[in-house]
């Protein structure tokens, strides 16, 4: 079990890289009042918890209707990792979504920043690995962490340099690109096993 939740929760853990959205929720924030900042970061866990929800029950019909195997969608979706890994890693990451300001709780915060397509792909590869308890514990406990770590971003970037924050960030993106590649190595071993 623990083991099973673990293997649940990391990927998601490196798939939502608070860190990288940490400097971009705090400019976005910097300027509201405190009830304000509360409401904002609350709307967008919750869209982004209730967006994730949703695409994995429908994303999941969809893979049985079209006849796709959890094998395949590993493949496809360690790919789709990797490239999003290497263009954080690359491109320099999210900072082309700020200036959004106006639908900042949803757009962009709940939805890309935190249910992007890493967390969406990460999340359904999770539900059809190890089923719906496992991703809704691991979706919610990381959000809560995210939102906790949001709460006292303005803290976080006074004391921690925004250098070390990305640095930080940039290992996490190298570690999801790792895992992108056990998800290819996986669902490979699953189409052609071993004679």
């Amino acid at each position: 079990m623990w083991e099973s939740f673990l293997k649940s929760f990391i990927p998601l853990f490196f798939a939502l890289d608070v860190l990288g959205v940490l400097p971009l929720y705090a400019r976005f924030s910097i300027d509201l009042d405190k009830p304000k900042r509360a409401k904002v970061l609350r709307d967008s866990i919750i869209t982004a918890f209730l967006i994730t929800l949703v695409f994995i029950v429908i994303g999941n019909k969809i893979l049985h209707y079209l006849n796709i195997s959890i094998h395949d969608f590993l493949i496809a979706g360690g790919i789709i990792l990797f490239i999003i890994s290497a263009r954080d890693l690359i491109g320099g990451g999210r900072d082309d979504l700020a200036g959004q300001e106006d639908l900042f709780a949803v757009v962009p915060l709940g939805v890309p920043l935190l249910a992007g397509p890493a967390v969406l792909t990460t999340s359904l590869i999770i539900f059809n690995s190890f089923g719906f308890f496992y991703v809704f514990v691991s979706l919610l406990l990381n959000l809560l962490l995210a939102g906790a770590i949001f709460k006292y971003s303005l803290t976080i970037l006074r004391y921690v340099s925004r250098r070390w924050v990305e640095a930080i960030s940039k290992v996490f993106v190298l570690l999801l690109a790792s895992i992108a590649i056990m998800f290819i190595r996986t669902g490979v071993q699953g189409l052609y096993p071993p004679q």
